[in-house]
């Protein structure tokens, strides 16, 4: 029982920027041995067209590196990256796969292939790419937050709860060392607190749920599926007009978010 059906797309992104410096952390103090990781020169426009979600010409610039270069892993992350921004999951995860392949410094990938994988109900393989990121950064959040997703799509309401609270422990502790990364990544928090919420909802603790839903709407107002299920959570606890102004919130949100990629592609 699941309802991250809600949500429409990814609110994780862990910055391309990163790819750019000499090497990949995960705040002051890295949460896991983190190897050097150069991008090619070559690879910048790719990047930067990327970020600025110019995602054609992006893949473009990728893949006219790869005809140069065709065991370069740099460049099919870029490829992948292009289409999971765009929500093609499918066409995302083979180019992800070949680039942890070719490229194994890339650890980060395994949050963007797992979580395509989650989206496209391959949960097994999700798991493994999870617990891979994991075991690459144990500090970082992501990792039990993916794993925290597919426990409770697969109905394992304890593990996922302890997964979204171990997570919520991480981005306390990160506050504590790293308190500008922490404030730039507030929204991924809020998600744990989403997801917990949804825990104690499927649970029919409606009451504990309505703490973590408000909570995660008080740290990101757009969190579309926060007000989804807490409407449900009011509408439980007979909080009817609290239940219509969060579908409002939820409504209002959705229209917001079609708009706006509405507008990216025009």
């Amino acid at each position: 029982m699941s309802f991250t059906g809600a949500r429409l797309g990814p609110a994780r992104r862990f910055s391309i920027a990163l790819l750019l410096s000499s090497s990949i952390g995960c705040g002051a103090e890295p949460a896991a041995p983190a190897p050097a990781v150069r991008l090619a020169p070559e690879l910048r426009g790719a990047a930067k067209a990327i970020e600025e979600k110019r995602y054609e010409a992006g893949r473009a610039l990728a893949q006219a590196f790869l005809a140069a270069h065709p065991q370069d892993g740099q460049a099919q992350y870029f490829i992948g990256l292009s289409y999971y921004w765009t929500g093609n999951y499918g066409a995302a995860r083979p180019w992800l796969e070949r680039a942890l392949e070719r490229a194994p410094d890339l650890w980060f990938a395994h949050d963007f292939l797992g979580y395509s994988l989650f989206l496209l109900g391959e949960l097994g393989a999700a798991r493994r790419e999870y617990e891979a990121y994991l075991a690459a950064a144990p500090g970082d959040p992501k990792g039990h937050y993916g794993l925290g997703l597919i426990d409770l799509d697969e109905t394992n309401l304890d593990a996922a709860a302890e997964r979204f609270r171990r997570a919520i422990e991480l981005f306390e502790e990160l506050a504590r060392k790293d308190p500008a990364q922490a404030a730039t990544r507030q929204p991924e928090l809020a998600e744990c607190h989403a997801r917990l919420g949804e825990v104690h909802f499927a649970r029919g603790e409606y009451e504990a749920a309505r703490a973590e839903l408000l909570r995660a709407t008080e740290i990101a107002p757009g969190n579309i599926s926060a007000f989804y299920t807490l409407s449900l959570v009011h509408r439980r606890l007979g909080e009817e007009e609290l239940a219509d102004q969060a579908a409002g919130r939820y409504e209002s949100a959705r229209q917001a978010l079609i708009a706006r990629q509405r507008a990216g592609n025009e």
